[in-house]
């Protein structure tokens, strides 16, 4: 239905869908794959994104224009904040509160389709940002971070930041961290989640280890993940979205 809204308004625009994937008000999962997705998408881009648990109550709609030139929006909720920096910084704020570049009546509860969908459409037909409402402060608007991993000693308590549809689980875990403790590409390493502990093998990819085999290897946005080839970690290891995982080598503190 946005996408028909938005093709309504500008049948010129190019919709590309990111994912639909996010766990249901999971803003922070959702702010940090739009974060890790506007690095691939033309500048100048229009990124609409919505993952709004107090729709039709709190998170005012917003528009946030960025140094690059892309322009994002969605709820005030921190959705935005790290697509927002990762695109060089938020810009300018503006409150979506024209009712003229809204679908008519809009619902309290489909603000996507009345509200989000149309300021895309209209912006990309050339509406500046300004025509929209008010301007709010760049730093009064919701920001989030990702919670950087815990090093205790020789092993890292990390967390699980994203689940995707295969089952791998991303953590807020870089491979340099892994080099801090020593660990490398080949070796193996102690893994403890979710009542779960066991020697598993750093590798290059998936592939580094037999069918159904626990691997855990650098992701496409440079983070560490938790797999299974040919499986799902996920189900494996019943992890889900905020899941903690202790990292270390083997016979370290990760195996108490």
């Amino acid at each position: 239905v946005c996408h028909g809204v938005m093709l309504k308004l500008a049948p010129h625009v190019t919709i590309i869908d990111v994912t639909h994937g996010i766990k249901p008000q999971s803003v922070r999962e959702g702010a940090m794959v739009l974060a890790h997705a506007v690095a691939y998408m033309p500048v100048g881009s229009i990124h609409l994104a919505i993952v709004d648990p107090g729709v039709g109550t709190t998170s005012p709609a917003m528009i946030v224009t960025t140094a690059d030139g892309s322009v994002l929006v969605g709820p005030d909720n921190g959705v935005l904040s790290m697509a927002a920096a990762r695109l060089g910084g938020a810009k300018a704020c503006y409150e979506i509160t024209n009712p003229n570049l809204m679908l008519p009546e809009p619902s309290r509860t489909f603000k996507g389709r009345d509200i989000y969908a149309p300021a895309a459409a209209h912006l990309a037909c050339g509406i500046a940002p300004v025509e929209f409402g008010r301007e709010i402060a760049v730093d009064s608007i919701v920001g989030l971070t990702i919670a950087e991993p815990r090093r205790h000693d020789d092993h890292f308590h990390s967390t699980v930041l994203h689940v995707d549809r295969f089952g791998n689980l991303q953590l807020n875990l870089s491979s340099d961290q892994m080099s801090d403790i020593g660990l490398s590409v080949g070796s193996m390493i102690e893994v403890r989640i979710e009542g779960h502990r066991g020697l598993v093998t750093y590798g290059e990819a998936f592939g580094s280890v037999p069918q159904g085999e626990l691997v855990v290897a650098k992701d496409s946005y440079g983070l560490m993940a938790v797999s299974v080839n040919h499986g799902s970690a996920a189900e494996r290891l019943k992890a889900a979205l905020g899941s903690s995982v202790i990292v270390g080598p083997p016979g370290s503190g990760a195996e108490e």
